[in-house]
């Protein structure tokens, strides 16, 4: 039988071991955290500095279906592209026979706009306004169109 000393000194040891393992946990959990916040800021900074540079790509994804207004019907062939009047770069698309389209464009919000022959031109606004934190995502967006008189 061991003397008291003795016991107390093993159940110390044990008791260092699970609290050298909780903080080698807590250190590796704040080191994640610390690299995710650096991956998440240094994105957001070279997004804001390609918008400057005017060199940003096209990250934000924009699909649907571009119908009529009146009937809901598929409008097909229709154009859909970046406001020119809106900062650049400006990235375009056409929908297929079916009316559906898929945009790549950029995250901050600004208008596009949707042209069909026999249509008025439509505006509509896409984007979000965290753009800057989170410069990729989708959105999903059908567009209707009235015809023209």
């Amino acid at each position: 039988m061991a003397e008291f000393w003795e016991e107390q000194s093993a159940d110390e040891r044990r008791d260092w071991r699970k609290q050298i393992v909780r903080w080698f946990l807590v250190f590796a959990l704040l080191m994640a955290c610390i690299f995710f916040a650096t991956w998440w800021a240094t994105s957001a900074v070279q997004f804001s500095a390609s918008r400057v540079q005017q060199t940003t790509g096209p990250t934000y994804h924009v699909t649907g279906v571009v119908r009529d207004a009146a009937t809901g019907q598929p409008i097909p062939w229709a154009e859909i592209v970046d406001d020119p009047a809106g900062r650049p770069p400006q990235f375009r698309t056409a929908a297929d026979r079916l009316g559906a389209y898929e945009l790549v464009t950029i995250a901050e919000p600004h208008t596009i706009q949707t042209i069909a022959l026999g249509y008025r031109m439509g505006a509509t606004r896409v984007g979000k306004a965290w753009y800057t934190w989170m410069p990729k995502g989708s959105e999903h967006l059908d567009i209707k169109l009235q015809k023209e008189q």
